[in-house]
C-alpha cells in the first residue's frame, strides 16, 4: 500500500520544485485507516515544511496515522523546527520515507529520533523509476543551492529549467560534489 501514498508524496513535492533552495522538495501525506487526511509540500526555504503543512491539515485525525514523506523528517532546528518532534508530538504511530536525508547534520538523526519515541519508521527505496529520478533531482536542486550559495539565481533557474524539460542540469562543480 505504500506505493500509491508515496506517488501523492512525489506529486505534492514537484510543486515546491526549484522554490525551496537550499532546502529540496518535499512532498508529504498523512494516511488514517486508508483516508488520506493531510497533504503538504516544502513550499519555500524557511516556510513550514512538508510534515508540517500535512499535519496541520489532519489536526487531531493524524495521531495513530500513517505518514508518507519523500525525503527523512529533519531533526534540527533551523528556519523552522525540526519535522521529526512535530510527528511526535502528533502521535503518528508510523513514518515511512522514500530516502535517508543526504545531508549529514540529520542523516538517520529524524528516523532514529522517532523509533526512540516509539514511532515505526523506515526508508522504504522506492522501485518506480519516477520516483528514485524525482527525489534524486529534487535533492540535487536543494544541493546546488546549499552548497553554492554565492553564485547567482541563474544557476538554478536553468536546473529547474531542465528539470522540466526531463533533464539533470547541474551547476558548474556540482557534479563532482553530488
Amino acid at each position: 500500500m505504500t506505493r500509491p501514498y508515496m506517488e501523492v508524496a512525489l506529486s505534492l513535492a514537484r510543486e515546491g520544485l526549484g522554490r525551496t533552495s537550499p532546502n529540496p522538495a518535499v512532498g508529504a501525506v498523512i494516511v488514517r485507516d486508508g483516508e488520506v487526511v493531510g497533504r503538504g509540500f516544502h513550499t519555500w526555504a524557511g516556510v513550514k515544511h512538508a510534515e508540517i503543512m500535512a499535519l496541520e491539515e489532519a489536526g487531531e485525525r493524524a495521531r495513530g496515522a500513517t505518514v508518507y514523506v519523500t525525503l527523512e523528517p529533519c531533526s534540527h532546528q533551523g528556519r523552522t523546527g525540526p519535522c521529526a518532534d512535530a510527528l511526535i508530538e502528533a502521535g503518528v504511530a508510523k513514518v515511512v520515507a522514500a530516502m535517508e536525508d543526504p545531508n549529514p547534520r540529520v542523516r538517520g538523526d529524524g528516523l532514529r529520533r522517532l523509533k526512540a519515541a516509539g514511532c515505526e519508521a523506515k526508508i522504504v527505496f522506492l522501485s518506480i523509476h519516477e520516483g528514485e529520478e524525482f527525489v534524486r533531482t529534487a535533492i540535487k536542486l536543494g544541493a546546488a543551492g546549499y552548497v553554492f550559495k554565492a553564485q547567482a539565481a541563474f544557476e538554478l533557474t536553468r536546473a529547474v529549467a531542465a528539470v522540466v524539460k526531463g533533464k539533470t542540469y547541474f551547476p558548474k562543480g556540482l557534479a563532482s560534489r553530488a
